[in-house]
């Protein structure tokens, strides 16, 4: 009798701890978040929080037609989109815009079309790339333009004489697994108050898959159900045999 109460009892929490898995990776649920612009303040120009933006969960797209704000000044269409499926542990994350001006004050200005991000992100790992089509740096006469490269290598520095440097393509990766990709990072000088201008933001981590909840079946219900009473009177019949006090169930 013992035997087979044991035997039950192990059955039962064997069902139960076969609906949960190990974790496989840092993040607990994937993640992403992207945007277009930010800014912080230097000079006269007001810092710009990040515009637009989207973040997952829940995901989505959010669209901003024009933009003058801070150093930047545009008529494209700003858009920035995240997603992500937690079944399968996978999230996206991309930020575009197709041409945009940015101002430097008396020290410069900037020209960059075609600016896309993106970000894909998987239980293994996430890959991602920052592309500009073309990019112009002016500066104060007589320094000549500088040429940023299209489709630049990852983290590719350009120095830019009286303004500071441009990272293009940049790419960092934290310790959970989420990388973070900005098309065009200007970094300026101190005397700009060491600012950071970001232009084209997609940040994404995946995670384990989401172990489904099992569906529960009414007609498997209603059969457990059965079987369950079935067990109980079992055992009931057993003890009165071996001279228990148990009483037959109602």
């Amino acid at each position: 009798m013992r035997t087979r109460l044991l035997a039950g009892t192990a059955l039962a929490a064997g069902i139960l701890t076969s609906v949960a898995g190990p974790a496989f990776a840092a993040l607990t649920s994937p993640e992403a978040n992207a945007y277009v612009v930010s800014a912080d303040a230097f000079g006269n120009l007001a810092a710009v929080p990040p515009t637009p933006t989207s973040t997952y969960p829940p995901g989505g797209t959010s669209t901003l037609v024009g933009l003058t704000a801070g150093p930047y000044a545009t008529d494209s269409t700003l858009t920035a989109t995240t997603a992500g499926d937690p079944t399968t542990g996978t999230s996206s994350a991309s930020a575009t815009v197709d041409s945009i001006g940015v101002n430097f004050g008396p020290v410069g200005s900037a020209t960059l079309t075609g600016v896309n991000a993106t970000c894909n992100a998987t239980p293994s790992g996430a890959t991602g790339n920052g592309t500009i089509a073309g990019g112009t740096v002016t500066l104060p006469a007589p320094l000549p333009p500088v040429t940023l490269q299209a489709n630049a290598p990852q983290n590719t520095s350009v120095s830019i004489p009286g303004i500071g440097q441009v990272i293009l393509n940049e790419q960092s990766t934290d310790a959970d697994g989420v990388l973070t990709v900005n098309a065009v990072h200007f970094i300026l000088l101190p005397a700009l108050n060491g600012a950071n201008l970001i232009i084209g933001h997609a940040q994404c981590g995946g995670a384990s898959p989401a172990t489904p909840v099992p569906m529960i079946n009414a007609q498997v219900a209603s059969a457990t159900g059965a079987a369950t009473v079935a067990v109980g009177l079992g055992v009931v019949y057993l003890r009165r045999r071996g001279g228990g006090t148990a009483t037959p169930a109602a």
